[in-house]
């Protein structure tokens, strides 16, 4: 199985669907981790991207992503095409809080009208979903890790620097029977 594990960066949280999609947030970063089960890594995808919009000062502060860093990165239009390709013939996505990242690209890819020509793997994991038993709430990543392995991760809230260590964790639920 062909699993793809990604996190993204963005310029803000997503609003109601009732707002126009032009009101509704950009992707700033992505990472995308593609692997296969049991026998680890194949291939991995990262970019940043320009958004339409500025970039907050909470947002910097947050994750260290500027707008001078952006304005020298192409727009996602640019780069949909080199997503799609590494996405085609993955079984199965996961992310932290799926529904916000996989909400994040849907709006990216409808903003350029590409959303039904996108290869949608078939199954969704979302692993803040599959770790709610553990302490009966939505665990944050760095909380996951920290269950999980009894130690944290440093430099959280950059795409790259959130998905590595979610993969140790998707790994170690799949060994626990928590994700099958």
């Amino acid at each position: 199985m062909i699993t793809i594990i990604f996190d993204t960066e963005t310029t803000g949280l997503i609003k109601p669907s009732a707002n126009k999609i032009e009101d509704q947030p950009y992707i700033t970063e992505i990472y995308c981790y593609k692997m296969e089960e049991g026998n680890g890594m194949i291939d991995s995808f990262e970019s940043m991207f320009c958004p339409l919009v500025p970039i907050s000062a909470e947002i910097t502060k947050i994750t260290g992503i500027t707008q001078q860093m952006c304005d020298q990165a192409p727009p996602f239009v640019k780069k949909w095409e080199e997503l799609a390709e590494f996405f085609t013939g993955a079984d199965r996505m996961v992310a932290h809080n799926l529904a916000f990242d996989r909400s994040m690209l849907a709006n990216e890819l409808v903003r350029i009208g590409k959303v039904l020509n996108f290869p949608w793997p078939r199954q969704h994991i979302c692993t803040v979903e599959k770790s709610m038993k553990y302490e009966q709430r939505r665990l944050n990543l760095t909380r996951l890790h920290e269950y999980l392995f009894a130690k944290g991760f440093p430099n959280a809230h950059r795409a790259k620097n959130d998905v590595l260590p979610l993969v140790d964790c998707y790994n170690e639920m799949i060994r626990r029977g928590d994700i099958l």
